[in-house]
Formats: C-alpha cells, structure tokens, sequence
C-alpha cells in the first residue's frame, strides 16, 4: 500500500460530508440534550459542532468543485471564499481551548499513560492543564492571524491586477 496516494474525490467528498454531518449532530445536541448532560456551556460543544460542520463541507465542497492537491493554487476557490470560511473555522475550533484555559470557574483534568498491558492514571493539576490548552488556545491565534493576514495580502495582491 503506497502510503502517498491521495484520497480519491469521491472519497473526500463522502469524508467530508460525514465530518460536516457529526458537526450538525454535535450542534444538534448542544441544543436539544439535557442540561445535567453538559459539563461545560452548550455554546462550547455548540463551537465544537460548528467547527466540524463549516471544515466537513469545506472539504466536501472543495473536492466536488475539482480540488486537484498537485496544483492547490489553481483550484483552490477564491480566497475571499477561503477567508469567510477559514477564519469562522479556525475561530470556532479555538473557542473551547479558549474557554478551558482562560473562562471563569474551576477545571478538572487527568492524564495518564497506557501502553500495552500497563495502564497509569493520575490527576493532574488544574493551572498546568489551563497552561496546556492556553498553549493551544493562543496556536490557534497564531495560525488564525498568519491565515488571515496571508488570505488578505493575495486579496490585495489580486486586485491590484
């Protein structure tokens, strides 16, 4: 099995329609389900939804439309469609480590090892677990910017002729 073959397009397009499909389901239960069911605000698992929604259908749409990965700048869309949906992306998908590490209230995280008939759970403390998802939290920032800063200069760059 040639580990660099690329997805067909039918098969992105059915993968990305499935990822866009968990998302309507996760936004669904954040809605619809149980407050007792929720250890953190609808509004998190409601962004986690909306994150798997707009990069599932992203990527179905982008591969139904012709996505070729051997030249990405001749079919990818334009890039003001890239920038209204990259950034509600990534933004969505930064929201929860956001609230974990930076909302009020306290957190509980554990972590542990597991390795082939060895299994060790420990807790872990709650400032190093913010740190960890801070960490995350401010990645996503950075690639956020440096998406939208390169998405606007090519806008920029393309309309100047």
């Amino acid at each position: 099995m040639n580990e660099n073959r690329p997805l067909s397009r039918r098969w992105a397009v059915v993968t990305g329609a499935i990822v866009a499909l968990t998302g309507i389901a996760i936004v669904a239960v954040s809605i619809f389900a149980g407050a007792s069911r929720f250890q953190a605000p609808r509004w998190v698992v409601g962004a986690c939804g909306g994150a798997f929604l707009l990069l599932g259908g992203w990527t179905a749409a982008m591969y139904a439309r012709g996505y070729d990965e051997s030249r990405p700048e001749q079919s990818l869309p334009s890039p003001w469609v890239q920038l209204a949906v990259l950034v509600p992306s990534l933004m969505l998908l930064a929201a929860p480590f956001h609230w974990v590490a930076f909302g009020p209230g306290p957190r509980q995280f554990s972590g542990g090892i597991s390795i082939p008939f060895l299994s060790v759970r420990t807790g872990s403390n709650e400032t190093l677990g913010r740190i960890g998802f801070g960490l995350f939290a401010v990645l996503f920032d950075a690639i956020l910017v440096f998406v939208t800063i390169r998405l606007v200069a090519r806008i920029r760059r393309d309309s100047r002729g």
